[in-house]
């Protein structure tokens, strides 16, 4: 843009970058928490194709939720069996 650009469309295209990155994020938790249901429902093939979606970064966010999830399940296991 111009240097005359008025300050409301700044304003404007600034609010469309952070809803573009919002909207992102968004689809790449919709997208593991797709993979885990898919796991949950014990389809290997499908949680494959859903975490084949995500970016590295996702990846590695998604492994560590995954294994404080498991470790929690264990936790609770470990309850209801004493």
């Amino acid at each position: 843009m111009t240097v005359d650009e008025p300050q409301w469309a700044k304003d404007l295209r600034a609010a469309a970058e952070n809803l573009s990155a919002a909207a992102i994020h968004a689809t790449h938790i919709l997208v593991a928490q797709e993979a885990m249901a898919w796991m949950y429902r014990g389809d290997l093939e499908a949680a494959q194709r859903a975490v084949a979606k995500l970016p590295p970064d996702q990846l590695a966010a998604l492994s560590t939720a995954a294994a404080a999830v498991a470790a929690l399940a264990d936790e609770e296991m470990t309850r209801h069996a004493h």
